[in-house]
Order: C-alpha cells, then sequence, then structure tokens
C-alpha cells in the first residue's frame, strides 16, 4: 500500500493506493502552501475509517475491478467527493480561474467546450487569469458568520483531478460566478433564473449518492449557492469571439 499525502482545500488527506502509477496523476497537482505530511502513519488499516480529526482524512478504494492506476485514480475522486462532504466542502465539474481576484467557473456537461473557452481566456488574458483546475475543483462552504449581512462565501481549490490536459494551479479565491455553457451558432450570454439554474448545477455536484443523507446536503449546498453566487448562461459557437464578450459582459457587471 502506498500513501500518498496532499493538503486540498485545507484538510490534510491521505490517499492509500495500490497501484504505483497512481502516484503519476497526483504529480500534476501542486499548491504554493503545500505541507506534504512527513510524519509515519501508525496502524494504517487497509480501509476506510472515517477520521476522527478532521484535518486529517484517509481516502481509499475497496474494491478495484479494473487494474489500471486511471480507474484508481477515478475511483478515489468518487470517495474523496463523498468524504468531504460532511467537512463543507465538496468536487464540482468545470473549469475554475481567477480574474481580477475573484474565481469564476466554465461549467456544463462533458464535450460542451468548457477547456476550449478556458483556453482562448489564457491566449487573450494570460495577463489577468490565472488557472486553478481544470476540471474538477474543491470547493469550501464557509458559513462563518451568523450576521445576516455577512452572507455565506464559497472559496475555490485546486484538487489533484485536473483533467486530460493536467490544467492545475496553486492559488484558491472566493468564488465570484459561474459560468453554464451551451453550443449554439451564435455567441450570446445572459444571467440565469433561479428555476432555470436548479436542475443544471445539480448535476455538477460530484458524489455517490450513496444515501438520502449525501444528496441532502448536496442539495443544501446548491441552495446557498445559488442565493449567494450569480449563475450566467454563454451560449457559444466555440470561437474566441464567445471569450472576448463574455470577458466584456462581466466587466459591465461590476467584475
Amino acid at each position: 500500500m502506498i500513501h500518498i499525502k496532499e493538503r486540498i482545500g485545507g484538510l490534510h488527506v491521505v490517499f492509500l493506493i495500490r497501484d504505483s502509477n497512481t502516484e503519476l496523476y497526483f504529480s500534476r497537482y501542486r499548491i504554493e502552501d503545500a505541507e506534504h505530511l512527513s510524519e509515519t502513519l501508525e496502524d494504517v488499516e487497509e480501509q476506510f475509517v472515517p477520521p476522527v480529526d478532521p484535518g486529517k482524512l484517509q481516502i481509499e478504494v475497496f474494491r478495484l475491478q479494473s487494474n489500471t492506476a486511471f480507474a484508481e485514480y477515478s475511483l478515489l475522486a468518487e470517495n474523496f467527493a463523498n468524504t468531504i462532504i460532511n467537512y463543507d466542502r465538496f468536487l464540482f465539474h468545470g473549469a475554475a480561474f481567477i480574474w481580477h481576484g475573484r474565481a469564476f467557473i466554465l461549467t456544463g456537461k462533458s464535450g460542451i467546450g468548457k477547456t476550449t473557452q478556458l483556453r482562448h481566456w489564457m491566449k487573450l488574458y494570460r495577463d489577468e487569469i490565472e488557472l486553478i483546475n481544470g476540471d474538477k475543483p474543491l470547493i469550501w462552504y464557509r458559513n462563518e458568520s451568523l450576521d445576516s449581512n455577512n452572507p455565506p462565501t464559497f472559496e475555490v481549490f485546486p484538487s489533484p483531478w485536473t483533467g486530460k490536459e493536467g490544467w492545475c494551479g496553486t492559488r484558491s479565491a472566493r468564488l465570484a460566478a459561474i459560468i453554464c455553457l451551451e453550443q449554439g451558432t451564435e455567441n450570446r450570454i445572459s444571467k440565469m433564473a433561479i428555476r432555470d439554474v436548479v436542475f443544471r448545477l445539480f448535476l455538477q455536484f460530484l458524489f455517490v449518492p450513496d444515501s438520502i443523507e449525501i444528496v441532502d446536503q448536496i442539495c443544501r449546498y446548491e441552495e446557498q449557492l445559488i442565493q449567494n453566487v450569480p449563475v450566467y448562461k454563454l451560449v457559444n459557437n466555440g470561437n474566441s469571439e464567445a471569450a472576448v464578450m463574455t470577458h466584456d459582459f462581466l466587466k459591465k457587471e461590476g467584475f
């Protein structure tokens, strides 16, 4: 058993892996203030045990049907996603970047063009943006104030699951907006009504619905997300003009 120790979204996490090649996928993940734990783990169980200490999680795949490293890497994501739900965090499907000090996420079903649009942003506005994660950023729901004038916030972090491009940054930022992508013949962007957001965003939360409690917690996170973070719909034809239009539109929105 191989131990991969990472700091992800403010949590110290230990991944227990069987295939040494799985570690290569984690090598693409890096974080500026990473604290790779150096202490020796004592009596590490060969099964996942929910930790008492929320600062140190152990994640492992129980039943691996395939011997490929990628299968283990992917299944670790599922186990990790379900575990961190209990710690006010979740994985979200999207491409995240920092612009003007705040985080933005391009989201939508696989193949919709998230990578294409982020690539346009990186080419056109390389001096303005900074990458967070290209596929599955971690989001930390923070509701530390009882004052209704201080609403909860969502902090976006890198994660080891970076997509086929391996895009991963080193910094986190507060979530400013989510942009849902659709393919079309013309480029247009508009703010979405809450009734149009609920189902679309729910599909982008990454979790395994093993229990009613997990689904209920995800619904609570989504409720807070759509109440406190604006969501926009970008219909685009995949060209760079869509990125320019989105950039200029968001500036007019005050970002």
